[in-house]
């Protein structure tokens, strides 16, 4: 399951345009964990077994709108507090020394 949703989140991410998420890493654990605490597990114990868990996966179409709409819900829980330290991520608002340096006027003026 957990391959499935990473490789949903890796597809949304990488097909938006309008920088409402960040790529690095730390936010996509954060969509994945809770994404998948909302979808029910499917363990296997041997590498066959985790191929076909995976295929079943894939071709449950079913399955895969729940998936999908579990990596929905948990970008909008994770968009708003995003927790990665990149200083480029279009999520992070400008700190306050970018604030401050708006609030001081021109010379001149």
């Amino acid at each position: 399951m957990e391959r499935a949703v990473i490789e949903v989140i890796n597809e949304i991410v990488l097909l938006e345009t309008q920088n409402r998420f960040c790529i690095c890493d730390k936010f996509r654990a954060d969509v994945a964990a809770l994404a998948l605490n909302q979808l029910h597990p499917r363990y296997a114990t041997t590498f066959q077994g985790s191929l076909f868990t995976l295929e079943s996966i894939q071709a449950d179409q079913d399955l895969q709108v729940i998936i999908r709409k579990e990596v929905l819900s948990a970008l909008e829980q994770v968009i708003p507090t995003p927790r990665c330290q990149d200083p480029d991520c279009p999520l992070q608002g400008p700190t306050k020394a970018e604030v401050d340096l708006e609030l001081i006027p021109a010379s001149g003026e």
